[in-house]
C-alpha cells in the first residue's frame, strides 16, 4: 500500500498559500488596467462609428445632389435646344426626346406664353411622360398650366426653382399613382423676353427606391424631408407628401423627434439620438444645396456601434482567463523557489513507487536537506544496479524458454510435414507402380486379346505414369540438390526458336493428349540467350505440365516476348485457376492446392528458385482470371 506523502501535502499547500495571499493585489491591478482599456476602447470606436456614419451621410448627400443635378441639367439642355427651333412640332420632339434619353425623370413639359402660337389657340403646352417601358407625348390647350402657382412665381422671379409636390399646383400629382417633384426654369427669348417654362419631373418613389438600395448598415435606411416636414423620400412610399415627420408624434414621449424635425427644417446639419417606434436609433442629417429639402440617415444603435457592444461579450471572458492566467503564473513563480523542497519530494516518490532505474538529480547545496538529497541519489544509485541485474537474469531466461518452446514447436511441425511428405511420395510413386503393374500383368495373360490400338493406348499410358514416377524422382533429386546450390554456370547460348520447338516436342510427347499448345511469339527465332539451357528446360516444361494437366477444355498458350533488357516467357491456361486464399504460399515447398491431386508440391518452388538463379524471376500474374498464367524473366545476357 501507497503511504501518504507529507512532504508533497505541505509543498502544495504552502505554494498554494502564498499565490492565495499575492492574488488579490494582482486583481486589483489587473482589474483596473483591463478596465482603463476598455473605457479606451469604447470611446475611440464611439468616435469611429459616428465619423464612418457622417461619411455615409456625405455620400447619400452626394448621390442625391447628383440627381437632382441631373435634372436641372436635363431642363437646361431642353430650354438651350428649343430657342433655335420654337415651334409646336420641335417642342413634342424635345420633351419625348428627353424623357426617352434620361432614365431617371419621369416626365418633362414645355409651358408657353398665351398667344405663343396663335394658330394653336390662345393657350399652348406639351408635356411627355413615362408610362411604363413607353413614353406618352400630349399637347395641351387649355390654360391649366399658366395659372398654377409655380408657372407665375417662375414668370414673376424670373428664376429656375424645385417646386415642393405639395403645394397647390400639385394636387393632380399628389393623386396620381407617382409622387413628382419637378424644376421649373424659365425661358427666355434672344430678346429678354419671357417666353415660357420647361419642367422636369423626379418620381419620389423611384429616389426612395434609389436611396433605399444604399444601406451602409444592416437595419439602415435613407429619409429627406422637404421644407415643411413632409416626407420626400422613405422606405413607406405610402407616407410619401402625405405624411410629415410630426404627424402621429406624441409631444410628451417623443419629444426629440419634434426636435429632429425643426433641426432639418432648419437646415442644419449634425445628429442625434432618437427613439423610433421604441427602437434607440442615431440620425444623422445634412440639408442639401440649391433646394430646401434635408437628409437624414437613419442608424439603429445596435448597428452602428455593433462592434462597440461586443466588447462587452469580450470583456467578461478575458477578465476570467486573465484571473486563471494570473493564478497559474503565480503559482508557477512560488513553485519556482520552493523548488529545492520539491525536488527532495520527487526524489522520496520516485523510491516509494519503485522507479529505482531513473537517474535522481544530486544537490549542491551542503545544509541538511541537500545532503539527505544526496544521500537519496546513492541508493537509488544502489537499488538500480540491483534491479537491473534481476532483470536481466528473468529477462534472459525467459528468452531461453521462448526459445526451446519455438524449436520444439518447429521440431513436432517438421516431424508432421516428413511424416506427411513420405506418406504423399509413397502415394504418388506407388499409385503409377500399382498402374504399370496391372497392364504388365494384362498383356502377359491376355496379349493375343488385346488389339493393336488397345496395346498403344495401354503403353502409352505406362509411358505416362514411368514419366510421372520419373518425374517425382527428379524433383526430389532435384530438391535436395538445389539446397547446397547458390550459383549455376550461365555459358549456354540458345536461340528462341531452339528452345521454343523443343518445349513444343516435350509438351506434345506428354500425355494426357486433351489440350492443344498456341505459341505466340514476338521475337526473332534467331535471338541468342545466354543462360543455362537445362535449368531453362526444367522451367519451362513444369509450368506447360501443369498448365496441361489442369486444362481440359481450352488451350495452353506460351508468349514469348522482350521487355526492355530481359525475356519473358508467359504460360496461359483455362484451367481453374488458383484461388486468391492459396496465391501467397503456391511457391513454399511442398503446398498444393489439393491434398489428393498428382505431384509433391515442389515443382513451382524449384522452379522459382531455378529462374532466381538464372538471375531473372517467375511469378503469378493476378490480373489474369480465365486460368492461370506465370510469367518467367531472364535477362538477355
Amino acid at each position: 500500500m501507497k503511504l501518504p506523502n507529507p512532504i508533497h501535502n505541505t509543498h502544495y499547500s504552502l505554494s498554494t498559500k502564498i499565490c492565495l495571499f499575492l492574488l488579490p493585489f494582482v486583481i486589483g491591478v489587473f482589474v483596473y488596467a483591463l478596465g482603463d482599456l476598455f473605457l479606451q476602447s469604447r470611446r475611440m470606436l464611439r468616435q469611429e462609428a459616428i465619423e464612418r456614419a457622417n461619411c455615409e451621410l456625405e455620400n447619400t448627400v452626394s448621390r442625391v445632389g447628383g440627381y437632382i443635378k441631373e435634372v436641372e441639367t436635363i431642363s437646361r439642355n431642353t430650354k438651350w435646344q428649343l430657342l433655335d427651333n420654337l415651334t409646336p412640332d420641335s417642342l413634342m420632339a424635345y420633351t419625348r426626346r428627353a424623357v426617352l434619353l434620361n432614365l431617371d425623370i419621369n416626365g418633362c413639359s414645355i409651358i408657353l406664353e398665351p398667344d405663343a402660337f396663335s394658330q394653336e389657340g390662345q393657350f399652348y403646352s406639351v408635356f411627355s411622360t413615362r408610362v411604363n417601358d413607353s413614353v406618352m407625348t400630349a399637347c395641351e390647350l387649355e390654360n391649366s398650366n399658366q395659372k398654377k402657382d409655380c408657372y407665375r412665381l417662375v414668370r414673376e422671379y424670373g428664376e429656375a426653382q424645385w417646386m415642393d409636390p405639395l403645394g397647390d399646383n400639385h394636387q393632380n400629382e399628389k393623386t396620381a399613382s407617382e409622387i413628382i417633384a419637378s424644376f421649373y426654369d424659365p425661358i427666355y427669348s434672344s430678346e429678354g423676353r419671357f417666353v415660357g417654362v420647361v419642367s422636369t419631373g423626379l418620381s419620389l418613389q423611384w429616389l426612395s427606391k434609389a436611396m433605399s438600395a444604399y444601406k451602409p448598415y444592416e437595419h439602415s435606411y435613407c429619409m429627406m424631408l422637404g421644407k415643411e416636414g413632409q416626407f420626400i423620400v422613405h422606405p413607406d412610399s405610402t407616407i410619401l407628401v402625405s405624411k410629415t415627420i410630426f404627424d402621429d408624434v406624441d409631444p410628451l414621449t417623443q419629444s426629440d423627434m419634434i426636435a429632429l424635425g425643426h433641426e432639418m427644417m432648419s437646415k442644419k446639419k449634425g445628429f442625434m439620438r432618437v427613439n423610433i417606434d421604441g427602437d434607440p436609433c442615431y440620425v444623422f442629417y445634412q440639408p442639401l444645396e440649391h433646394v430646401d429639402w434635408s437628409v437624414a440617415l437613419v442608424c439603429p444603435e445596435s448597428d452602428i456601434f455593433h462592434y462597440y457592444n461586443k466588447l462587452l461579450y469580450v470583456l467578461f471572458p478575458l477578465l476570467g482567463a486573465g484571473l486563471v492566467c494570473m493564478f497559474f503564473f503565480c503559482r508557477k513563480i512560488v513553485a519556482f523557489f520552493i523548488k529545492p523542497l520539491g525536488t527532495l519530494e520527487r526524489q522520496t516518490c520516485y523510491i516509494a513507487d519503485g522507479h529505482f532505474d531513473k537517474p535522481l538529480e544530486s544537490s549542491r547545496r551542503t545544509d541538511v536537506v541537500g545532503r539527505l538529497q544526496n544521500s537519496f541519489v546513492v541508493m537509488q544509485e544502489s537499488l538500480s544496479k540491483y534491479v537491473h541485474h534481476l532483470e536481466r537474469v528473468n529477462s534472459e531466461t525467459a528468452r531461453y524458454n521462448e526459445e526451446l518452446k519455438q524449436a520444439n514447436l518447429l521440431a513436432e511441425e517438421a516431424a508432421k510435414r516428413q511424416t506427411a511428405f513420405l506418406q504423399d511420395v509413397l502415394h504418388q510413386i506407388r499409385t503409377p507402380l500399382n498402374i504399370i503393374m496391372g497392364f504388365v500383368q494384362v498383356l502377359r495373360d491376355d496379349y493375343t486379346m488385346i488389339s493393336k490400338d488397345e496395346i498403344g493406348e495401354v503403353t502409352e499410358t505406362m509411358q505416362h505414369n514411368a514419366a510421372t514416377i520419373t518425374r517425382i524422382v527428379d524433383m526430389l533429386m532435384a530438391s535436395s540438390a538445389i539446397d547446397g546450390r547458390k550459383n549455376i554456370e550461365l555459358n549456354d547460348e540458345v536461340t528462341c526458336g531452339a528452345v521454343i520447338s523443343e518445349v513444343v516436342t516435350f509438351y506434345n510427347a506428354r500425355s494426357p493428349h486433351v489440350s492443344d499448345l498456341q505459341v505466340d511469339s514476338y521475337v526473332n527465332d534467331e535471338m541468342q540467350v545466354r543462360t543455362n539451357k537445362e535449368y531453362l528446360m526444367k522451367i519451362l516444361n513444369e509450368l506447360l505440365f501443369n498448365a496441361k494437366k489442369f486444362t481440359t477444355n481450352g488451350q495452353v498458350m506460351l508468349r514469348v516476348k522482350t521487355a526492355g533488357l530481359m525475356l519473358q516467357f508467359i504460360v496461359e491456361d483455362h484451367g481453374p485457376g488458383i484461388p486468391f486464399a492459396y496465391r501467397s504460399r503456391i511457391f513454399t515447398q511442398f503446398s498444393k492446392i489439393n491434398s489428393f491431386s498428382v505431384g509433391l508440391g515442389l515443382g513451382l518452388s524449384i522452379s522459382k528458385q531455378f529462374a532466381v538463379m538464372l538471375g531473372g524471376d517467375l511469378w503469378l500474374d493476378d490480373q489474369y482470371d480465365e486460368g492461370a498464367r506465370f510469367v518467367l524473366e531472364i535477362p538477355i545476357k
